[in-house]
Formats: structure tokens, C-alpha cells, sequence
């Protein structure tokens, strides 16, 4: 059967600074947020925001400096690989933002200095981040950069997948990446979608509230892996019937999981539990239920992990992949907060309490801007 295994993995967000620790705290119900106060509007915004906890100003955009190796270099001492296979290691990196703060850094000097030569985002730093890898790692494998909005990182996984597939490359380096700034902030803001709290499939949803995390996974043609998670298929479409999401009757969505699990050679009714992208917004909800009710005659347990950890967009897949997997191999399916009032027009209800998570098959679902839908399926092996 054609997948691959996820040989090592790791992750950072508002949960934690590790696996371990982001499982324990989701397991605790000990979901964070900070209020930010942004003085760049014609009046003060004041907004909840999921960030990472480590000790550097917020808006640093230096910060990924330090993170995003540290985090990648969890994953990889846990797959345990060779000098020689880290320094063939191909990077596959999925990101709506890559490092967009150091742009607007640059364009606020300018603007301070200059400002008739102000350029307006000077810097597109999509190599920024696989420099900053491949000098902390010791690796010189090729590079792979994805910016497909919230399925950015679900993407990069399906490319590094997919050689792995065909023998292009025995092990990769796939990572999700994304950190605060003010360009996603505002933008964000501008579509008039940010809510106080993450409410997936709720009656009263109001939006989402934005995160930022890094999710690292070393995928393997190798059997031998100590994580016992594997991912089996998936598949992407992209129905551009609108540019901020997927068609609301679910037919694109619905074709995406199909393909998924037709490529997993998987039937639906032998999925044990879906993890759903769940935005919490009014339409996005409306595309991904309507998609599930096509595809599913039952629908197996749904969980939302962004309550958890906020929307990090395109490092969303990532972060919710290492997160959805360390509950599972910890033995439990995660509820999800914030989910009070069932949507009649929904019909959809995902958990409010754990339940025990059996080896077997899981959906994950990430759908992005212009009904981009990327679906995988993974397995838990015994």
C-alpha cells in the first residue's frame, strides 16, 4: 500500500513548546489567548490572538530565527536519521506569511526615512525560511515552497508524499510555518471574519481568531518508525467559486475527501474519526458540513483542534496533523470547545467529551481561499 510514515515530529503554538506538553494542556482544557492592541488603525483594535510562548517581543520578526530550527530539529532527532540522510534531507515548507514581518519592517524604516521611496511588501522571503533550515540542520536537499493560503502546509505534506510515492526520496522534512504579523492582522480584519472565540459548527458562530505555530513531521518510505502513524492518501482540488472559500453546497469538498479516501483505498465507513477544518465562519462551515454529509451516510466522530490553537492558516495542516496525531497515540480523541448550540442547517456535531481512539483510519480536512481543499488520510497501526 502506497503512504508514508511519520518517522519524527514536532510542534510549537500556544498549547506548547513541544508534543508532550501541547497534548497534556489540550488534554487539561488549557486554552490561551493573549489580547492584542494594535495603535496602526485610526482607532486602537483590540483582538484575542493564539501565540506562542516564548520570551521574545511579540512582534520581533526575528523571532522564526530561533523557533523554526528548534522545532524542525526536534522532529528530526526523533526520526532518528543518519548524518548523511539529514544532509540529503529535501525541505517542503507551507506558509501564507513565510516572512512577511521582515518586510514590513523594512517598508516601516523606509516609510520613517523616505517615505517617498517607500516600497510597499520590498521583500517576497519565501527561500528565507529554507536558508534558515538547511544552516541549522546541515542539510542541502532540494527546496519546496508552498503558498496556497490555509492549505499551504496540507500541500507541502501531499508534494513530500507524493515523492516519497513514486522514489523520488526516502525521507523529507515537511514544515508548516506561521508567525505574527500585521499584514494578516489587518487583512484579516478587512474581511470582517475575526470573532472573540472559536466556535465550530455552533449556531452561533461569529468567525475565527487568528494563532500562529510551527509543525515539523519527517515523513519515510521506512517502516521503522517509532510514532506508529502513517499517512496513507490524499487529495487536492481547487473550485474557485469564491475567493475566500469553497463552493457552500460542499460538492467540492465532498469530491476532495472522496478522491482521498479512494486513493487510501478506504472506504468512509471505516474512518473512525474526522479531524475537521472547522473555521468557524458562517460559509466555510456551511462548504465542510455539506461536504461531510455527501461523503459520510454516518458520520464517524468529529473533532476541531482550532479552539485549541487558533487559526495559523498556512501552517494550519501541520500543526493540526502533530497535534491530531499525539492524541491519538496517546489514546483519546479530542473533544472540541466551543461547541454548544447545534446548527440545524449543519446537522453536524462534533465531540464535547473524549472518547478512546482505536488504531484505524482518520480524515483530516483543510480547505484555503478559492475553495483550495487539500484531504488526507492517516493511519494509527497497532
Amino acid at each position: 500500500m502506497p503512504g508514508a510514515y511519520i518517522r519524527g515530529m514536532s510542534l510549537n503554538c500556544a498549547l506548547g513548546e513541544d508534543v508532550g506538553s501541547c497534548v497534556s494542556a489540550m488534554k487539561q482544557r488549557l486554552v490561551q489567548t493573549v489580547t492584542l492592541t494594535l495603535n496602526d488603525f485610526n482607532e486602537p483594535l483590540r483582538m484575542p490572538y493564539y501565540r506562542m510562548n516564548d520570551s521574545s517581543e511579540l512582534f520581533d520578526p526575528r523571532r522564526y530565527e530561533c523557533l523554526i530550527p528548534s522545532v524542525a530539529r526536534a522532529a528530526v532527532i526523533q526520526a532518528g536519521l543518519s548524518r548523511d540522510e539529514i544532509r540529503k534531507l529535501p525541505l517542503f515548507i507551507g506558509s501564507s506569511s513565510f516572512s512577511i514581518g521582515l518586510s514590513e519592517l523594512s517598508y516601516a524604516k523606509a516609510l520613517a526615512q523616505h517615505p517617498q521611496n517607500a516600497i510597499p511588501m520590498p521583500l517576497c522571503g519565501y527561500q528565507d525560511i529554507a536558508v534558515i533550515l538547511q544552516q541549522g540542520l546541515g542539510c542541502k536537499g532540494e527546496i519546496y515552497t508552498y503558498n496556497t493560503a490555509c492549505t499551504a502546509s496540507a500541500n507541502a505534506l501531499l508534494g513530500a508524499l507524493n515523492m516519497i510515492d513514486i522514489g523520488v526520496y526516502r525521507h523529507a522534512l515537511v514544515i508548516g510555518v506561521e508567525m505574527i504579523n500585521r499584514t494578516s492582522l489587518s487583512g484579516f480584519l478587512g474581511l470582517q471574519i475575526l470573532a472573540k472565540t472559536i466556535q465550530p459548527f455552533d449556531l452561533w458562530r461569529q468567525g475565527i481568531v487568528l494563532g500562529e505555530g510551527i509543525g515539523a513531521v519527517v515523513l519515510s518510505a521506512d517502516s521503522n518508525s517509532v510514532t506508529r502513524m502513517r499517512v496513507i492518501g490524499g487529495a487536492n482540488n481547487c473550485d474557485t467559486w469564491s475567493i475566500t472559500t469553497a463552493n457552500t453546497d460542499g460538492h467540492s469538498t465532498a469530491i476532495a475527501m472522496r478522491l482521498a479516501l479512494k486513493r487510501a483505498g478506504i472506504q468512509p465507513h471505516h474512518t473512525c474519526g474526522i479531524k475537521a477544518h472547522g473555521t468557524a465562519t458562517r460559509a466555510g462551515d456551511m462548504a465542510e458540513a455539506r461536504g461531510l454529509h455527501h461523503v459520510f451516510e454516518n458520520l464517524p466522530p468529529i473533532t476541531v483542534l482550532k479552539p485549541y490553537l487558533g487559526h495559523t492558516l498556512g501552517a494550519c495542516c501541520l500543526n493540526e496533523l502533530v497535534l491530531y496525531a499525539g492524541t491519538l497515540l496517546s489514546g483519546f480523541i479530542p473533544a472540541t470547545p466551543g461547541f454548544e448550540t447545534p446548527d440545524p442547517v449543519l446537522d453536524l456535531h462534533p465531540l464535547t467529551v473524549e472518547i478512546s481512539a482505536p488504531n484505524g483510519h482518520y480524515l483530516l480536512n483543510h480547505f484555503g481561499f478559492a475553495g483550495n481543499n487539500t484531504v488526507l488520510v492517516v493511519e494509527k497501526t497497532a
